[in-house]
């Protein structure tokens, strides 16, 4: 046996999966066809929320571009350092995984792993009827090369992806169209948040259509179309057949400890689809390098914050108003306004508010959802609140400090009686 375990992949599951196999003192090496940091580092969570900070910042799409390739630069070199500095060996190149539980790597490289991990990633993906082609319509990736914002832009999907790029160029000065086929944006927000959002996208002059789906849309009068309605598991060519690994949908399927349908080959992250974020990525790939050596776990995604960074922010942790209602608890919702917060008039923005959904029974919290400044990391407060089990009554007796964004977690505890 060459390695205890075998990581391909090296975005945000495979990196922190091998540092948590270091951890527990076994050899890990990593397999990548790509670059160190797979999406979330290079096309996707660090590089459109430095789009987002530095389009606020009044520079030109290239000076973004640069800024923004600094960025991912200075991440890739911290990540490759700790790769080397944790002696986890590093292989470039394509891995496919063979029936005999040998992986090849590139044209080489043949290692024998006790355990190997998927942790393939994800790609954006087509729509019948809309294929990426990378001229005009382009996928979330090509957004982020650009080097001058397009003068009309249809963004198909209103998504998170979708969303916060509609942001984004409407502050580069490009005329933004974005359509959802569902009736809201965000599907799945918060009822109230979603709409809030709709309304600050009118006013910054973002065309907003919900319920129309892409088949009888013109595209002709536009420059550039981002497609974004979701993304699909990156698997092609990536075990020989009869290797006993199977998928649903497209995504490799797992059971509840993130084992495949061959007991010694794992899979986490965005190739198995579910929540497909950069931090539970994480999550899965420590989980799944525990189950491999230690006690097994199974999987627990009941506090799974999400950040959306749009103008304004928003932010949701466990359930929305309207799953509460669908699975019978008896709750009260609180809301509060950020107009009521001091520090949101110091900084000249009291748009938004927080809701907050609560257990009548147990008074903890079912979820929350944030609109407004500081959402995306409010909403990290309230998931500390519902892992730990504090209860509004016992939120309502912590003194947060004053003045303070987050003084809103304190006032919507005080609003319950």
């Amino acid at each position: 046996m060459d390695y205890d375990v075998c990581i391909i992949g090296a975005g945000w599951a495979g990196f922190n999966a091998a540092l948590a196999a270091v951890r527990l003192g076994k050899k890990a090496c990593i397999a990548e066809a790509g670059q160190i940091g797979g999406t979330c580092l290079n096309r996707g969570c660090i590089p459109t929320k430095a789009f987002v900070h530095y389009s606020k910042s009044g520079l030109s799409l290239s000076d973004i571009q640069k800024k923004k390739n600094e960025t991912v630069a200075r991440l890739s070199d911290g990540m490759s350092y700790l790769v080397r500095s944790k002696k986890i060996d590093y292989f470039q190149g394509k891995a496919i995984i063979h029936k005999d539980g040998s992986v090849s790597i590139g044209a080489d490289k043949e290692i024998r792993p006790g355990y190997i991990l998927i942790a393939s990633g994800s790609a954006p993906k087509d729509l019948p009827g809309f294929k990426i082609d990378h001229q005009k319509i382009v996928s979330s990736d090509d957004m982020l090369s650009l080097e001058e914002a397009p003068k009309k832009l249809l963004i198909i999907g209103g998504g998170v992806i979708g969303c916060e790029f509609a942001s984004i160029f409407a502050r580069l000065g490009s005329d933004v169209t974005i359509v959802e086929i569902a009736g809201q944006l965000l599907p799945g927000l918060d009822t109230q948040v979603s709409k809030r959002l709709a309304s600050a996208f009118q006013k910054a002059g973002i065309n907003v259509f919900l319920g129309k789906g892409a088949q009888d849309l013109d595209l002709s009068g536009f420059d550039k179309v981002l497609l974004s309605v979701g993304r699909s598991a990156i698997t092609d060519g990536l075990w020989e057949d009869g290797t006993g690994i199977k998928t649903d949908k497209g995504f490799i399927g797992v059971d509840r400890e993130l084992k495949t349908a061959r007991p010694n080959i794992f899979a986490a992250g965005d190739c198995i689809g579910g929540y497909m974020l950069a931090h539970v990525a994480s999550y899965e790939g420590e989980l799944a390098v525990n189950n491999m050596f230690a006690k097994p776990q199974k999987r627990d995604y009941s506090v799974i914050p999400s950040s959306i960074f749009t103008s304004p922010e928003a932010g949701s942790v466990g359930l929305s108003e309207e799953e509460a209602g669908q699975f019978g608890a008896t709750y009260k919702a609180l809301t509060v306004h950020f107009l009521s917060i001091g520090m949101s008039h110091i900084l000249g923005d009291t748009q938004g508010f927080a809701k907050v959904i609560v257990d009548l029974k147990s008074g903890k919290i079912l979820g929350a959802a944030i609109i407004g400044l500081q959402a995306t990391e409010l909403v990290n407060i309230f998931s500390v609140i519902m892992k730990n089990g504090i209860t509004i009554q016992e939120l309502k007796k912590t003194i947060f400090a004053h003045p303070s964004i987050s003084e809103i977690v304190a006032e919507v505890a005080k609003s319950f009686d």
